[in-house]
């Protein structure tokens, strides 16, 4: 009796071992708050969102869900504590980041539904630190943007088309998001534009859901470029790359591609770089950033200088998209 007693003990220390060891793994891929952290957002609010509803009234109608790039500094909150991180309620912060966002509706969705979370985003300063520090505090920002895509695939995409856009800590974000799609959505996404940062050839080779995009029209693919005027003006946090297109011309070789009369963009092959040439360095340079990108590395203008190709670049993966569906 005693050994059947001591028998059945034995086994509910064993299970409790095993929950809690098991709650242990589980717990660990979360980051552990080492930092103070603003409120997390609630992405069931509409104030959580940047919206807007532009989808075409034909049924070939698109979502773009898209995460705004590094837009605030560090900042001091009530308590007197140095915030590494954003507050998606505040509206000061807000209204530094609904620019971005403005900018970003008007030249990927045109005619499609449009989506982009506030999140939690890492400060300017994290990535003037460096990679060590970006790697420490990212993390938590990517939690609010996965817990955002969650929620838009459950509410808000009712089983359309998508393209995925990020630029700068958007596109890292995005990168995130690519390697966790299951087959079920990544067959619904259009392509994904990584804007201002970087896949790896680590990434690339292990993720089948991180495709190099070859030419204008392929789909389920990843568009990533970053602009310089020299090599030497190469931003090491967001490079090097596995891959790079070209989104003047989209093409991947060396062949020059005509932004305006006297500016022209062609691919560096081997560094995978988009190498700008006929601008002034000098205009573009701003010195409060300058220890991220010196002069010569047009990364703040990623957008701007290609927005009427990439814009016509969306509306015709779009419908690429679905005529590889018929």
């Amino acid at each position: 009796m005693k050994s059947s007693i001591r028998s059945r003990r034995y086994v509910v220390v064993l299970i409790c071992l095993v929950v809690s060891l098991s709650c242990a793994k589980q717990e660990s891929s979360a980051p552990v708050a080492e930092y103070p952290l603003p409120v997390q957002p609630d992405y069931s609010r509409s104030e959580t969102w940047y919206q807007e509803q532009n989808a075409s009234t034909s049924d070939r109608s698109a979502d773009v869900f898209y995460v705004v790039p590094t837009c605030i500094w560090d900042w001091t909150d009530s308590s007197g504590a140095v915030m590494h991180f954003g507050d998606v309620y505040n509206d000061e912060q807000r209204q530094a980041i609904d620019p971005s966002l403005r900018l970003a509706a008007d030249i990927f969705a045109q005619q499609s539904n449009f989506y982009a979370p506030y999140y939690r985003q890492i400060t300017l300063e994290s990535w003037i630190e460096g990679e060590d520090t970006v790697a420490r505090r990212f993390p938590y920002a990517m939690q609010d943007v996965q817990r955002a895509f969650d929620y838009y695939l459950k509410n808000k995409n009712g089983g359309r088309p998508f393209v995925l856009a990020g630029f700068s800590q958007g596109a890292k974000a995005v990168v995130e998001l690519l390697k966790g799609l299951p087959d079920s959505v990544y067959s619904r996404m259009v392509a994904a534009y990584v804007i201002g940062y970087r896949v790896t050839e680590e990434e690339a080779r292990s993720y089948r859901t991180i495709v190099a995009a070859r030419d204008s029209a392929d789909v389920g693919v990843t568009v990533c470029y970053n602009s310089v005027a020299d090599l030497g003006a190469i931003c090491p946090v967001l490079s090097p790359s596995s891959f790079c297109i070209n989104p003047v011309n989209w093409r991947t070789d060396s062949v020059r591609a005509q932004l305006n009369d006297s500016v022209t963009v062609r691919v560096d092959t081997a560094h995978h770089v988009l190498l700008v040439e006929g601008f002034d360095p000098e205009r573009y340079y701003h010195p409060s950033l300058g220890a991220l990108f010196r002069v010569g590395n047009y990364h703040l203008q990623e957008l701007e200088f290609y927005r009427k190709f990439l814009t016509r670049n969306v509306k015709q993966r779009i419908e690429a998209f679905y005529d590889t569906r018929r």
